[in-house]
Parts: C-alpha cells; structure tokens; sequence
C-alpha cells in the first residue's frame, strides 16, 4: 500500500492545474447560467434547475483521460508497473470524488441559504435529493464523480492501448449500442416496465448501489487496457 501511495504522489504537481481547470469551467458555467436566468427572471416563477452541474463530469472525464495519457509513460520510466499505476490511479479517483463531494455539499448549502442565489436558480442542488441525510447526500454527489473519472481514466487506457483510433471507435461503438438498445426498448414498449422499475429502487441503490457498479466495470475494463498498454 505504500507502493501505490508512492506511485500516487507522481500526479501531485498536477493537481493545482487540475484543480484550477476543472473548477474554473465550473464557474463559467455557473456564470452563464446565472446570466441566462437573470435575463428571464421573474419572482413568481418557481424553481430553474439548470443542470449546468454536468459541466463538472465532463471536465472530470477530461482531466482523468489527460493524467493517465501525460503521466504513464514517466511512470514506467520510474519503474512503476502497470498494476501498481491503474491501482494508485484508482485510489486518486477515490479520493478526488470524495473531495469534490464535500466542496460541492458546502456550495449546495450555500445555495439554498441564499435563496438560490436570489434568482431561485438550482445549479449545485440536486432536485431528487431534498430530503437525504448528509451521508446519502454525500454519496450522491461522491458517487457520481467515481463513475466519471473512472470513465475518463478508460478514455485514457483506451488511447493508450490503441490511439485516437480507439478512443473514437469505442465512442462510436458505445452509442451505437445505446441507440439500438434504446430503439429496442422503444420497439418493445418497455419504458414504463423501466420507470417502474426505477420508481421502486431504494435512494441509496439509485445512488451509491448501481452506480459503484458502472465504476467497477470501468475500472475493470481501464486494467484490463492498460496491462497490454506501452508508452
């Protein structure tokens, strides 16, 4: 375990430039929908929930894809294997998940003590989460993240084993999936049998149950990338 903490240390000089990126998108973000309700703002309208908080996953999936890219090969210049890289990889993606968790709980209070920043604008909120207690809420915004960067981190093994050649097949094979799938659904008339489904789903297996799933198969399938991976 040491090891791997080790190995982990070789992303901490990009963390400040990390950090810097992913949470200055997200103020853009915030500031151009902030400037979109204030143009539309009227106070008998309810609640806006802008969902600009998927500004967040997407720089996230980012910024995993370009660490792993930058870092690998100076890693196996320092003797690391590549067991020892994926496993610290994944205990940063841990970590960090957990970190912008609790940054994005203190921004939610935030929100909702000042009126939604008096526009009534739900940006950092979660609507589906009003009344979870502080560990379900944590999860909630903790989860999420572990899911993403860890799908970044496969991006990232993805180029690895197989350039931007993999990377823009696999996303062509994804989607291609998912539509015929969704097309599929559609065809069998079972969106319903879905949202029932869904409906009867505890908060915490919406939140932290399939979700931890989708991650570990990431996670899976980045190991299984990187193993036959070369700089």
């Amino acid at each position: 375990m040491n090891r791997i903490r080790r190995v982990a240390r070789l992303q901490m000089p990009a963390w400040p430039q990390i950090l810097g990126w992913t949470w200055s998108m997200v103020a853009v973000a915030f500031g151009i929908n902030l400037l979109s309700v204030m143009a539309n703002y009227d106070p008998g309208d309810g609640v806006t929930t802008t969902g600009g908080l998927v500004s967040l996953c997407g720089v996230a999936i980012a910024m995993a894809a370009v660490s792993v890219t930058q870092i690998f090969p100076y890693a196996l210049g320092m003797s690391v294997t590549r067991r020892e890289f994926y496993l610290a990889w994944s205990l940063l993606a841990v970590v960090q998940s957990v970190l912008y968790a609790l940054v994005l709980c203190l921004l939610r209070a935030v929100e909702q003590a000042t009126g939604y920043w008096g526009m009534r604008m739900r940006f950092f909120d979660l609507p589906f989460m009003d009344d979870a207690n502080p560990v379900l809420l944590l999860l909630g915004y903790a989860v999420p993240m572990l899911v993403v960067t860890h799908l970044g981190i496969l991006f990232g093994t993805l180029y690895l084993r197989w350039g931007t050649t993999g990377v823009l097949a696999s996303l062509t094979l994804a989607f291609t999936a998912l539509g015929l799938a969704a097309a599929l659904i559609t065809w069998t008339r079972q969106w319903h049998a879905i949202g029932r489904w869904l409906l009867d789903q505890s908060p915490m297996a919406l939140v932290a149950g399939w979700p931890v799933l989708v991650a570990a198969a990431f996670a899976v399938g980045g190991y299984r990338l990187i193993r036959r991976a070369t700089a």
